[in-house]
């Protein structure tokens, strides 16, 4: 039992915020599957009361995080392996929204600036739609491929890795700084994203499609700034 009462002394208002401790613990449940976590409020009556358990992991998160969206995909991308003695855990789905929403953590730290293992899926993820859309022949010849910001339109993400002696930079350890937490993400997306490629064709079309559409406005919105850039300088 670890027990922490606030110090009146350090603390000039004593105040608990009791949605971001349950968003918290919510959260350590998903990145721990099969975990069973509870916590009761007895500040007031009658107690309240939040139990968390999810048995699937960031697959759960991944769902959770998307509810009232409009997806693309039928079924998400999910991997759970061990490389090189690091725990690597990835889930994402596409929807129709063109924001990215990329979450990522080291040994159940969130590290909002990301850092190696983030690198390492974005990483993974564009290099294997880029093959796949060549292979495919959505991308041919002298076409562009798709960059990082193409492929990370309308993306939900999450990424977890475990390993022994994490380095995280900054005070609040908001990036996670070991490298070989990149390699070992980028080998373990890229290989699984490869099989759910395959194994999902109809998936795999609507985010390639997706992908392709973001490359187009990006280079339509390049060449309207291009034109207005022109005809300012004629114009001087």
């Amino acid at each position: 039992r670890v027990t922490f009462l606030p110090d009146n002394e350090v603390y000039a208002k004593i105040e608990w915020d009791w949605k971001r401790v349950v968003e918290h613990l919510r959260q350590q449940a998903f990145l721990t599957k099969g975990i069973k976590i509870e916590i009761v409020d007895q500040r007031t009556l009658p107690a309240n009361y939040h139990g968390f358990y999810f048995d699937g992991g960031l697959l759960s998160f991944i769902k959770y995080i998307n509810e009232g969206e409009k997806l693309i995909q039928d079924d998400p991308f999910y991997v759970h392996k061990e490389q090189e003695k690091i725990d690597v855990e990835a889930a994402f789905l596409y929807n129709e929204d063109i924001e990215t929403r990329e979450l990522s953590f080291a040994n159940n730290i969130y590290t909002p600036d990301g850092g190696m293992h983030l690198t390492g899926f974005r990483s993974a993820l564009t290099r294997t739609l880029n093959d796949y859309a060549n292979k495919e022949g959505w991308i041919k010849g002298k076409d562009d491929n798709l960059t990082g910001d193409d492929v990370r339109e309308g993306l939900s993400a999450i990424v977890a890795v475990k390993l022994r002696d994490p380095q995280f930079e900054g005070q609040t350890k908001a990036r996670l700084g070991n490298p070989p937490a990149r390699t070992a993400v980028e080998s373990v997306v890229g290989e699984a994203m490869k099989d759910w490629l395959e194994r999902h064709p109809q998936d795999a079309r609507k985010v390639v499609e997706k992908c392709l559409l973001a490359l187009k406005a990006r280079k339509a919105a390049k060449a309207a700034k291009d034109t207005v850039l022109r005809k300012g300088a004629l114009d001087g």
